[in-house]
């Protein structure tokens, strides 16, 4: 293979480490390498550095759902043992007959509030929910990319050259929208590129933008495989955006003609601004200026 070649694959190594390379392009990958002195270097210093920062990291840190679920229980078990020592202190008083009937009812009375208050006690309030597993893949990739750590396979400001790319790479078609402005305007945000992003047992498109010199992030797929969801739901234009903050990014999630869209970016605009890239006319902006 020359050079060119060689270089290209080269590019994939990240992505092949990282899982994302599928089916023939991961043969077609390790084909090359087994094949390729410099590529296998390449290769192998790269899974170096990948390993020694994972080695580096923490073995063990405990996710803040089981956290709360500690803590819930520990809890529960100060109730429980604050019951069961007002069940013992009445049998020791009944037996004993230190009290009379009354206060004796008395206490069993107590006894039944306790145990009320431990079955009505208010839980605490159930966590945020978390982003689904599409947003929660637009946040990771839209921090690998801003890190330089996912290079992207096509580098184009031409909408039409990027949708190119996608097209019989994704099982849908992804026409990426090219607006027109007026003389003298210019257009909020830049095409930068895209590339394949390994999802499920397939993969989607990842549209690289820029906007005030800032990445924006869209990834995109099939709306029948993947339904918005989790975060505040508004309702706008006909469309349902679903707005939340994952790893101090803002996400918005939606489908419309049959494909579901993750928008992230950590801009301090307003929604329907970051979503002019895919929303850009006049007619288009309608379905969302009230985000």
């Amino acid at each position: 293979m020359s050079a060119s070649g060689c270089d290209s694959l080269r590019r994939l190594i990240s992505p092949y480490l990282d899982g994302e390379l599928l089916g023939e392009d991961r043969a077609a990958f390790e084909a090359h390498v087994r094949g390729c002195v410099a590529c296998a270097a390449s290769l192998e210093q790269e899974h170096a550095v990948v390993r020694a920062v994972r080695e580096s990291l923490p073995l063990y840190e405990a996710p803040d759902s089981l956290r709360r679920r500690v803590a819930e229980l520990a809890r529960l078990q100060e109730s429980e043992t604050a019951v069961a020592a007002l069940r013992s202190q009445a049998r020791a008083r009944f037996s004993g007959r230190l009290l009379a009937g009354s206060v004796l009812a008395a206490s069993v009375a107590a006894l039944a509030l306790a145990a009320a208050a431990l079955v009505r006690t208010p839980q605490p309030a159930a966590p945020p929910r978390l982003a689904g597993a599409f947003a929660s893949l637009a946040v990771d990739t839209h921090l690998r990319h801003a890190r330089g750590q996912l290079p992207l396979e096509v580098r184009s400001e031409a909408p039409a050259e990027v949708s190119g790319f996608f097209e019989g790479r994704v099982p849908f078609h992804l026409a990426l929208p090219d607006y027109p402005v007026g003389q003298g305007e210019q257009k909020p945000y830049r095409l930068v590129g895209g590339r394949l992003v390994a999802f499920e047992d397939d993969y989607a498109a990842y549209v690289a933008y820029q906007m005030n010199e800032r990445p924006i992030s869209l990834l995109v797929t099939s709306a029948e495989r993947v339904r918005p969801q989790g975060g505040e739901a508004v309702a706008q234009g006909g469309l349902t955006f679903h707005i939340e903050s994952v790893s101090g990014l803002k996400v918005i999630t939606w489908s419309d003609k049959g494909l579901t869209y993750a928008l992230a970016s950590d801009l301090a605009v307003t929604g329907s601004r970051s979503c002019m890239v895919c929303h850009g006319s006049a007619r288009e902006r309608g379905k969302f200026e009230g985000l």
